[in-house]
């Protein structure tokens, strides 16, 4: 999926189009000075579109490609990563699993957003110290460096920082044996981690072009218009409260049964969507709303990754449980549908999106000069909520095939007006780069 979703361009979605707008004219990766808080998760992800211009790919529908790619690719790896490192264990397993499908799949159409990355980082960092039993030089390293993408990634390390330092500590406390050279790694990893959370709260208090705390507490209920993350984890967590009331009754299908319901109506949602039940509305910008909800998410699954690891579940029955062969495959099992209950309405959207190009592409290729939004087919519904409007010239000047194809204009109202990378009415000339069908 995440290699369709480069090839449909998804990453042009929301900023992506102002983002790949600015490499292709930097020839290069993009100025982090106005946002370094997230300057490694961005940096990460440009490094495909960045070497495909170093090799004088100038054909920009290649390079939105390879733009997605990277977006995509790099916490796709990190998951993937996890679910390899968690295989034989089959509760952090389904764990990880279950992060993936209320976290990455309820948030990742907004992919330009660096949260994705971070909080791929930070599952994969609790799955490593989990199954870590002994303190080994490589996979220290390997910590490191996740620690170092985390320093600067995202603003929810504020909390996911300090909770994968503990952890770490805690991880070499519990070690049999402490290697001077291993131990010193996953200690400087728990410094990273603080590290990360300081960074992210100076950057939160002290950002230059806006109260930004201020911002993020204010929107913070918004994830509640992203349906499909509150069924997904609602189904979650109809499973652990079961399983913390009667445990045994994991053994059996029952509390799956009744969590499958919520999973069932999920995988329906795009059909629901034609037959005008509210199951949330056909665009993505919920996906971008619920960018805080995913990392609290994230911490929740972590301290239960932390908390099996533990030995727990020598005192918890539902873990306990867990640990007997036929309760632990229908817990997998259940992550598993969770995943795929998901995938629906994830290719409904990029499918929409697909089209929605193909409508950004019609209108500039029938125009010249500057287009004006009102009026057109991109200023009614589903078109008009697929993207922020102010990365309209952006995205037309990037979708261009001719040298006389229009550039579309935002509303003159619109809040981000002020932030236009140019005139309309003066793109810039990109020169050998140009949109090739």
């Amino acid at each position: 999926m995440a290699l369709w979703h480069s090839w449909e361009c998804r990453g042009l979605f929301w900023d992506g189009a102002y983002f790949l707008l600015e490499i292709v004219r930097a020839e290069g990766f993009l100025d982090f000075g106005p946002d370094p808080g997230r300057r490694y998760a961005m940096a990460v992800v440009e490094i495909p579109v960045v070497v495909a211009i170093w090799l004088d790919v100038s054909d920009l529908h290649w390079l939105a490609r390879w733009w997605s790619l990277g977006m995509f690719g790099v916490p796709t790896t990190l998951y993937t990563l996890a679910v390899l490192r968690a295989r034989n264990e089959p509760v952090l397993l389904a764990a990880t699993i279950a992060a993936v499908a209320m976290v990455f799949m309820t948030t990742s159409f907004f992919i330009v957003g660096e949260y994705n990355t971070a909080h791929a980082a930070a599952i994969l960092a609790a799955v490593w110290l989990a199954t870590t039993s002994r303190l080994v030089v490589k996979p220290g390293i390997v910590l490191v460096l996740i620690a170092v993408l985390a320093l600067r990634s995202y603003e929810t390390f504020v909390f996911l920082g300090p909770l994968l330092a503990l952890m770490t500590c805690w991880t070499i406390w519990r070690a049999s044996s402490r290697p001077a050279l291993a131990a010193g790694l996953h200690a400087g990893a728990a410094v990273l981690f603080l590290g990360a959370a300081t960074l992210q709260a100076c950057n939160l208090i002290y950002a230059d072009d806006e109260p930004y705390l201020a911002y993020v507490l204010a929107h913070r209920w918004d994830f509640q218009w992203n349906r499909q993350l509150a069924l997904v984890v609602t189904a979650a967590s109809v499973v652990l409260a079961w399983g913390l009331v009667r445990p045994d009754d994991l053994r059996r299908q029952r509390p799956y049964v009744w969590a499958g319901l919520l999973l069932v109506l999920i995988a329906l949602s795009p059909l629901l969507f034609f037959l005008k039940v509210v199951v949330g509305p056909p665009y993505a910008w919920p996906q971008h709303a619920a960018r805080i909800a995913g990392g609290g998410v994230t911490a929740v699954v972590i301290i239960l990754m932390w908390s099996y690891a533990a030995g727990l579940g020598r005192r918890l029955p539902v873990l306990a449980v867990l640990n007997a062969p036929e309760a632990a495959r229908r817990f997998v099992a259940f992550a598993g549908l969770m995943l795929l209950a998901m995938a629906p309405w994830d290719i409904f959207l990029t499918r929409l999106y697909a089209h929605y190009l193909q409508e950004v592409r019609t209108t500039i290729r029938a125009h010249s000069g500057v287009i004006v939004l009102e009026g057109s087919p991109l200023d009614e519904h589903p078109n008009l909520s697929q993207g922020e409007q102010w990365t309209l010239p952006s995205l037309s000047l990037i979708l261009r095939s001719r040298p006389n194809d229009g550039i579309i204009q935002p509303p003159i109202d619109s809040r981000s007006w002020g932030e236009q990378p140019f005139l309309p009415s003066n793109p810039p000339d990109l020169g050998r780069f140009v949109w090739r069908d």
